[in-house]
């Protein structure tokens, strides 16, 4: 994705169910539950508001290869 809570990037949900709140942003749509093995590697922790303006670039620079946050209806992970 181009936006999101934490930046453009590919935000994945912890469960199924939990993708029933989620992908409600301008840009996302409704459509195909993918699962998925993802290698997160190092986490960096992020509060429920995150930070828009993360991108791969920052985030590795920082010394994490992916990003995790709660915004109050579940844990996500984000891989840019």
């Amino acid at each position: 994705g181009t936006q999101g809570w934490c930046g453009g990037g590919i935000y994945f949900a912890t469960s199924a169910a939990a993708t029933q709140t989620k992908a409600i942003g301008p840009d996302s749509h409704k459509g195909y539950l993918l699962e998925a093995k993802v290698d997160v590697g190092r986490v960096k922790y992020m509060p429920r508001t995150c930070d828009r303006g993360l991108n791969g670039g920052k985030v590795q620079a920082q010394g994490y290869d992916s990003v995790s946050f709660n915004p109050g209806d579940g844990q996500e992970f984000i891989v840019y």
